[in-house]
């Protein structure tokens, strides 16, 4: 098959989508289904794509390892790290209110971009840290990259199966009590804290897996990538698609990131001197003006609300 008209920006911009559909899906499951605003998506994945590049650079490790093994154990790393950090701030915050939540998680992700400019020794500052190549060599880079996209569709698909049987489980059922009614949870003996830490800190910890990925297509790690955009891509697609239904961040974050990043930045013929510095303003606007006219016109998405009976029967005859 001629893959000539499929350019290694297209693909990169591909495999940024597919991330950003698990970064929804994981939004989806702490703001969808438990009630946890977290506005702070990118200083998890920040923490997880930093954690990834410190761990794979600084630690001498035997070049007979080659590279799978370093970058397994890195990625591992990252996710345990972003982990730990969801607990410590899940900790602070779960029990605050929906705007302390937001406010807390908010900060949470500036503290990430601060630290990430200005610790030259681990993370480079504002120039930033190279990685390394992908852990594998399977010819032109465009094959890698490619070879990349497919991992990292398969990673989300694991978490997008996962997703819907956490709907179809008792624990689903929990976190959907949980923040539909957390006061009348807790009253019928619901370990209502702890259900949210746990699944605060699990989707943060995922979140820095996904970073961590992501790290490793970029080779080189920089502030820039921590970028709002990240969080405005995955709560405007989850709120677009429907933030109560599993398939409501696929659906949401396809359209967005099909009209916003391969539409508008790519063949939208933009003066070239507008790519780099107006348009990534102009499309964080439009991500922004997209979540406020769903939020009027549509506020339960494009699939609507959650659909019971399959939440409530299915159960019974598995």
């Amino acid at each position: 098959m001629n893959l000539d008209w499929l350019t290694q920006y297209v693909v990169t911009i591909v495999i940024l989508i597919v991330t950003t559909v698990g970064l929804a899906l994981l939004l989806h499951l702490q703001m969808g289904l438990a009630g946890i605003g977290n506005f702070g998506i990118v200083g998890f994945y920040g923490v997880g794509m930093y954690a990834f590049g410190i761990f794979l650079v600084h630690l001498p490790w035997p070049e007979s390892w080659g590279m799978v093994a370093p970058v397994l154990a890195s990625l591992l790393f990252g996710t345990v790290i972003a982990g730990i950090a969801g607990l410590l701030v899940g900790w602070l915050i779960v029990d605050l209110d929906a705007d302390g939540i937001l406010l807390g998680t908010l900060g949470f992700a500036a503290i990430v971009y601060g630290l990430s400019q200005t610790n030259r020794t681990w993370t480079g500052g504002a120039e930033g840290m190279g990685t390394t190549d992908f852990p594998y060599d399977i010819g032109t880079i465009k094959a890698n990259t490619l070879l990349w996209l497919g991992i990292t569709t398969v990673v989300v698909a694991l978490i997008l199966y996962y997703v819907i049987r956490v709907h179809r489980s008792p624990y689903g059922r929990l976190l959907i009590a949980t923040g539909q009614n957390e006061a009348l949870a807790r009253s019928l003996g619901k370990p209502t804290f702890r259900t949210k830490m746990v699944m605060f800190a699990t989707g943060s910890a995922a979140m820095g897996l996904l970073g961590g990925m992501y790290g490793v297509m970029l080779h080189y790690i920089r502030p820039v990538e921590l970028g709002i955009g990240i969080t405005l891509a995955a709560m405007v697609g989850l709120v677009l698609g429907g933030q109560a239904r599993a398939w409501g961040a696929v659906v949401g974050v396809v359209l967005v990131g099909v009209l916003f990043e391969l539409v508008f930045l790519i063949w939208i013929p933009f003066p070239t001197e507008w790519r780099r510095q107006s348009l990534p303003v102009i499309r964080e606007m439009l991500y922004g003006a997209t979540l406020i006219l769903v939020l009027m016109t549509r506020p339960l998405g494009i699939l609507g609300r959650m659909r019971r009976d399959r939440t409530v029967r299915r159960p019974a005859h598995d």
